[in-house]
C-alpha cells in the first residue's frame, strides 16, 4: 500500500465523518427542543410543589 492510498483512505474517512456530523446536526436542529424545555419546566414546578408539601407549606 502506498502513502497516496493511505492518504485517500484517510480523506474518505474524514469526509464520511463530516457528513455524519452534519446529518446528526440536522437531526438535532429538527428535534423539538422547545418541548423538552417545557417538559423540564413542568417537572420543576411539580418538584417544587412536592418540596413545599413535604416542608408543610
Amino acid at each position: 500500500m502506498t502513502e497516496s492510498d493511505d492518504n485517500r483512505r484517510t480523506q474518505r474517512r474524514v469526509n464520511t465523518l463530516l457528513r455524519d456530523r452534519d446529518a446528526i446536526r440536522r437531526m438535532l436542529e429538527q428535534a423539538n427542543f422547545k418541548r423538552v424545555a417545557r417538559d423540564i419546566g413542568q417537572q420543576a414546578v411539580i418538584i417544587e410543589r412536592l418540596e413545599n408539601e413535604l416542608a408543610g407549606k
